[in-house]
């Protein structure tokens, strides 16, 4: 005997297939069945009933897309659902409601065999928080001084079967602040993005869209941009990028030439440039191990500071060789223990020099030579910039917006130098 789940379940079970089914027949029965097999439709993409407000999901377990066709008298109330059709396999979902996709009906026209296979050119970006744009002034600081130049990612919202609202009425994306708390919000090379499938042909000479990919409906996007040059001479870079909808980012830069990856907060990220130099932050802990033998070389100087103690133990013999002077100084007491025999041999003098009494006091001494610290170095701690003196590293990287020794070099890809107008050449100066 069946359980009250049990019972349920089946209940469930049995009213899905039941409307799944009388769905088919009603298709099957619809006077537009003749018009089905006659060529390829605009349908809009359909995700939640307007009048229940209930997520449609295909009725069969599919994960077919709901989507209506108006020129077939369809409409949002009472979508039709349709099969992905790819030639490679991949499975790919417009990002929001109301886009529009082109779909067919196989097998002659049979209204149960509906598939879409590709999105209409309107659909704005492929980049996880929209591509960038004037921010709205709504009071959090975006579009006012000092951030007054600075362009923010945008979300252009959109109601089913209507077209786009203009630019004015467009509102600031949340991913300005994810960018803002990660550290890479003004930064157009590893935080905002220009890339769209329209940027190119809305030039005054259009070129053809050198941006595909794709974003998931939690804005999550892969990006593939070749780079272009537009009117005013502005480079947009060649990069793909590969974005989770929080903000986490890898960014493979081919015109400058650099590979960033960063976590959504902005505490650690690694960089290798365009001249071999790699750059690692971390706002805790870095942690390295090997089960074998680690070995670091520097062919000009390695520099090891600590905020605080450096701490060095070896369970075997330490042993510390220079071709050159050995110097060790401190400021406050030095002491040398060893638990066993203290061996001192000194091929040539030994000089001691003391402040107090030595029995064995020789002539003064030479002074070790000192370490020199350099010029306080730009620092970030808890969001707010700052500095940290007395440093002897030559690079110190930070949180973002960390500020890189090298020069900002913008640069994009010889294909899409090549596709550029010549009006847009002369104006970068490339020509």
């Amino acid at each position: 005997m069946l359980g009250l789940d049990e019972v349920y379940r089946e209940f469930i079970m049995e009213s899905k297939l039941s409307k799944s089914n009388r769905k088919i027949s009603e298709l099957e029965a619809s006077p537009i069945i003749d018009a089905l097999g006659k060529g390829i439709y605009k349908a809009i993409t359909i995700i939640t009933n307007p009048v229940s407000k209930e997520k449609y999901i295909d009725p069969a377990g599919r994960g077919r897309l709901a989507a209506y066709v108006p020129v077939l008298g369809g409409n949002p109330i009472d979508p039709m659902y349709f099969d992905h059709a790819s030639a490679t396999g991949n499975v790919g979902t417009p990002v929001k409601e109301g886009e529009t996709i082109l779909v067919f009906f196989a097998e002659g026209g049979k209204a149960t065999e509906g598939f879409w296979f590709a999105t209409a050119q309107q659909i704005p970006d492929v980049v996880s928080g929209g591509v960038v744009g004037k921010p709205k002034i709504d009071g959090s600081g975006m579009g006012e001084a000092p951030f007054d130049n600075i362009l923010v990612p945008k979300v252009t919202p959109s109601t089913v079967g209507q077209a786009e609202l203009p630019d004015e009425e467009q509102e600031n994306s949340i991913k300005s602040y994810s960018t803002a708390k990660q550290g890479t919000f003004s930064d157009s090379l590893r935080g905002t993005s220009t890339a769209s499938p329209r940027r190119d042909a809305n030039y005054e000479i259009p070129q053809l869209s050198k941006v595909t990919g794709f974003k998931t409906p939690g804005e999550s996007a892969i990006t593939l941009d070749d780079g272009s040059i537009d009117d005013t001479g502005e480079i947009h870079p060649e990069q793909i990028r590969i974005t989770t909808s929080s903000g986490a980012s890898i960014v493979l830069d081919g015109g400058n030439d650099f590979i960033y990856v960063v976590n959504s907060s902005g505490s650690g990220w690694v960089e290798i440039g365009a001249n071999g130099e790699v750059m690692i932050y971390a706002e805790g802990s870095l942690n390295m191990r090997t089960e074998k033998d680690f070995n670091l070389r520097a062919d000009k100087n390695i520099n090891l500071e600590a905020g605080e103690n450096i701490n060095i133990r070896s369970v075997g013999t330490t042993k510390v060789n220079t071709d050159k002077e050995l110097h060790l100084r401190s400021k406050g007491n030095q002491f040398l223990q060893s638990e066993s025999s203290m061996n001192i041999n000194v091929g040539v003098n030994c000089v001691v020099t003391t402040g107090g009494i030595l029995d064995l006091n020789g002539p003064l001494a030479p002074e070790s030579e000192i370490i020199l610290v350099g010029p306080p170095m730009p620092d970030v701690q808890n969001l707010e910039t700052t500095e940290l003196k007395d440093t002897i590293v030559s690079a110190l990287p930070t949180h973002e917006p960390f500020i890189r020794p090298q020069a900002k070099k913008l640069s994009t890809s010889a294909f899409a130098i090549a596709a550029a107008s010549d009006d847009g050449l002369t104006k970068s100066g490339l020509k």
